[in-house]
């Protein structure tokens, strides 16, 4: 049994409630065990956390802080669902305390932050894991299958686009628009998803140029404190590959627009998030050709339910949280290795030092070099 703390009732808080639970019910041997303990909120938040606890069977609600609880007896795994702001601290605090640690992503605010967090839990030897959910949709885990067998030859591009409308219907801003809590705010908010995929399928990010613009205000009118709405990125990974990265918060219609391409000498292969059980294999010659990533041999295709008579099942969303809360479970309770599939805390400070970068390099309007600390 895996005794769960998790920090944050909000949103991404209540998808990990939901997939640490609906890992215990995954099939083979090698099942897992959660058990959701407390729920950690602020006071202002009681009642949304009173609500969530009971919702998914939280034991205890803590809203006095969480230092104490932490420490407690019965607790293996803290789920940091928190602001980017409250990355660092309880997350060491609990590693100190010899609990494995599940983060959101990003992993903080800067690099210089998730440095301190990646050095000071992996010193601590307890299990680590960043939440960059894309390794384990199912299409983009079969396309590192295929880029990593050659079956695209050498890697010449890789570009993507995330564009999400994240406007507020009363105008308001949350904190993932404010620098001081959330750091960067399209780059790090959304790129850093797809530049962890690009590390993922094809390799590390060696320098950047970029661009970024901000159009929100505070209510006020100001634009002050106020992160980036949009960014575009060229980079140049360690295999020679160009990569183009592009994201932004404000586009009106886009409610998750995510477009992943890859070329190499010997074809292209596309993944759009709106079509997520599907990857599009275009070689010279051929024309597309859609493939159905919904085969029991394709990863993830049994996890659930057996892959036989009924034929294949399409999975959701929801599901690839599941996959990722089930990662996490089975490296805690079975020993079984966070990466390469999963994002060790080592995965998120590069990734930061990548957003930093972007940042940087927008400034100076020049290449800039991506400087990886050991």
């Amino acid at each position: 049994m895996t005794g769960i703390a998790m920090l944050g009732a909000g949103f991404i808080g209540q998808m990990h409630a939901q997939s640490f639970l609906s890992a215990a019910m995954s099939r083979g041997s090698d099942r897992v065990n959660p058990e959701l303990d407390v729920l950690i909120e602020l006071p202002q938040n009681s009642d949304l956390a009173r609500e969530v606890a009971g919702r998914y069977g939280f034991r205890q609600v803590v809203l006095d802080g969480w230092a104490d609880t932490l420490a407690r007896d019965g607790i293996d795994l803290f789920v940091n669902a928190g602001p980017n702001s409250a990355h660092l601290a309880p997350t060491v605090a609990a590693a100190d305390a010899g609990k494995h640690v599940f983060c959101e992503k990003p992993l903080a605010r800067t690099a210089d932050e998730a440095y301190r967090l990646w050095k000071a839990v992996d010193a601590s030897g307890v299990t680590h894991m960043c939440a960059f959910l894309h390794r384990f949709v199912p299409a983009l885990r079969h396309a590192r299958n295929m880029v990593h067998a050659g079956e695209l030859g050498e890697i010449l591009h890789y570009r993507s686009q995330f564009l999400l409308d994240m406007h507020e219907p009363d105008g308001s801003l949350s904190w993932r628009f404010s620098r001081a809590d959330a750091g960067g705010g399209a780059t790090g908010d959304l790129g850093s998803h797809h530049i962890d995929v690009a590390r993922f399928i094809v390799g590390e990010v060696e320098e950047v140029c970029a661009s970024t613009r901000t159009w929100l205000k505070n209510p006020d009118g100001s634009a002050d404190n106020i992160n980036d709405d949009s960014f575009s990125a060229i980079g140049r990974l360690d295999n020679g590959a160009l990569a183009t990265i592009e994201a932004s918060r404000v586009p009106a219609g886009h409610a998750l627009t995510g477009r992943i391409e890859i070329d190499g000498t010997k074809g292209t292969l596309a993944f759009s998030m709106l079509r997520m059980n599907e990857l599009v294999f275009t070689e010279p010659g051929k024309g597309p050709r859609t493939i159905a990533i919904t085969l029991g041999t394709h990863p993830y295709g049994r996890f659930f339910l057996p892959v036989g008579i009924q034929g294949a099942h399409s999975i959701g969303w929801r599901d690839c949280f599941v996959f990722q809360a089930h990662h996490m479970l089975q490296a805690i309770e079975h020993g079984a290795p966070v990466g390469p599939d999963g994002a060790t805390f080592e995965d998120g400070y590069r990734v930061a030092e990548v957003v930093d970068t972007i940042l940087r390099a927008a400034e100076s309007r020049a290449f800039e070099k991506v400087t990886y600390r050991s």
